[in-house]
């Protein structure tokens, strides 16, 4: 199998596809003065494995070593944002080796080192993967289970927190929920999130 080959053409259907969203009537570029409009549904692409990685939190935090990561695109009309999902384990809720698969955007240019955490999806008790759902009207808030369910999850496997992890007796927060291999869900998800918090 030829790598370069096979990421070119990545490149060139990514390009095919934008190209047909532009001609469709949709503008190259906001309004000048606009802010720049996000989309819910983006176009994930798969780029390489990265490999072991070890990132820097914030603050006092320290350094995290995640033993897998892979590097991906997220494709929309006016940008192509540079993301990083990582694996790693943490003790938590009655497990020592419970994983983590962090959803990370690259800032600044394409040549930057440097990323922010969109969103984190923790391994539940019976092996899925969930992470919390931000409340579209505050979006540093959880969404819990007494509030209305945003219409893109309708569909989607949500359930509360105390439904997920046996050591949580009282967690009405709500989470996505998904299985350990669906990567390009994990990176939607993180998009959305990163949308809501203004962190594009």
């Amino acid at each position: 199998m030829d790598v370069t080959m096979m990421r070119d053409a990545l490149h060139s259907a990514v390009d095919r596809i934008i190209d047909e969203y532009l001609a469709a009537g949709s503008p190259s570029s906001p309004p000048a003065g606009q802010p720049v409009p996000t989309i819910d549904a983006p176009l994930v692409v798969r780029g390489e494995e990265m490999g072991t990685w070890t990132y820097r939190w914030p603050g006092n935090e320290g350094r995290e070593q995640f033993y897998a990561s892979r590097q991906y695109e997220v494709v929309t009309p006016y940008k192509t944002h540079r993301v990083r999902l990582a694996w790693s384990e943490r003790p938590a809720w009655g497990r020592k080796d419970r994983k983590r698969a962090i959803v990370f955007g690259q800032t600044g240019s394409a040549s930057s080192s440097t990323f922010y955490p969109w969103t984190e999806f923790v391994e539940t008790d019976t092996g899925s993967y969930a992470a919390p759902i931000p409340n579209p009207e505050q979006p540093r808030k959880m969404l819990t289970s007494s509030d209305p369910l945003p219409e893109q999850f309708q569909d989607a496997h949500v359930d509360r927190t105390d439904q997920l992890f046996d050591q949580i007796m009282n967690g009405p927060s709500q989470r996505l929920v998904v299985d350990a291999d669906e990567d390009e869900a994990m990176i939607r998800h993180g998009y959305w999130v990163a949308q809501r918090r203004n962190r594009l």
